[in-house]
């Protein structure tokens, strides 16, 4: 078990603006475990500076209204570091999670984490092995579902249901790493062809809007995306906070060498789809 192989961990949860590459977090829960045993927990909304779609809203029960007054991650940073201090953490679905913290907490993550998701395909035969129906199928009775501390409590309670033998495999940051590229990305609803062919690239934060959804906007709209400025690169748009300037430099080499190629602000691209 869990509990007698690992002894000292902690259990998280997230909840996030989406279900896609670079959402923003709105909620961080986890249990800290020493010795198997439960000793303490952390439960923290988070103002991810953007509104919300009624899709995810429906999924997490978070409302805009409920994080309005919330801290923003710079602030929320530094108590989720100490409460997981180096722990190994454990999550269902493991890779998601560690994505969005590695991505939005200011310094990353460096913690070494457990996916349930093995441990329940070792030991239960199931079709399918969402969260919810592992719970159903072992039997255990909720009030609620999706809140980041709910989830946190139902894997705890699952995982103590398990009592075959099976694998632990703690797993690094670098797997996870890179998972969420702009070729996810696919045109959901044609806007435009204003950037018809066009490749974008973005560097720094956009205020009020996740990155994935500014793609997103970019395909809808006729054009492309990609990480990193290439050859075809047409446009660079720069963002607010953490700019990369590896990007910046070489669009600007690209410009003095005559290229077609433009460095453009966030609020030039808005105002260039409208």
């Amino acid at each position: 078990m869990l509990f007698k192989q690992l002894k000292n961990f902690t259990i998280i949860d997230t909840e996030t603006t989406g279900l896609g590459c670079y959402s923003k977090l709105v909620e961080f829960a986890a249990i800290k475990f020493r010795d198997g045993v439960p000793i303490d927990s952390f439960d923290t909304l988070v103002n991810p500076l953007m509104l919300m779609g009624e899709d995810v809203i429906k999924i997490h029960k978070i409302t805009n209204e409920m994080v309005q007054n919330a801290l923003p991650i710079d602030k929320v940073s530094d108590k989720i570091y100490d409460f997981i201090e180096d722990d190994v953490l454990v999550a269902h679905n493991a890779k998601f999670d560690m994505d969005v913290l590695n991505r939005r907490l200011l310094y990353g993550i460096k913690n070494s984490f457990v996916d349930t998701l093995s441990i329940f395909r070792e030991t239960l035969d199931l079709r399918r092995y969402k969260l919810d129906y592992i719970r159903e199928y072992l039997g255990i009775e909720i009030d609620q579902t999706h809140r980041a501390l709910d989830d946190v409590e139902m894997l705890y309670n699952c995982l103590k249901r398990i009592d075959k033998p099976y694998n632990i495999n703690i797993q690094n940051i670098s797997s996870v790493k890179g998972s969420c590229k702009p070729s996810q990305i696919k045109v959901t609803k044609s806007l435009s062809n204003k950037l018809s062919n066009c490749h974008c690239v973005i560097t720094g934060e956009i205020p009020n809007i996740a990155r994935f959804q500014v793609w997103q906007l970019i395909v809808n709209h006729g054009g492309l995306v990609g990480n990193s400025v290439i050859n075809k690169t047409r446009f660079l748009i720069v963002g607010k906070d953490n700019v990369g300037y590896t990007k910046l430099n070489k669009a600007r080499m690209k410009k003095d060498r005559g290229e077609n190629i433009d460095i453009i602000s966030y609020q030039e691209f808005f105002s260039l789809i409208k």
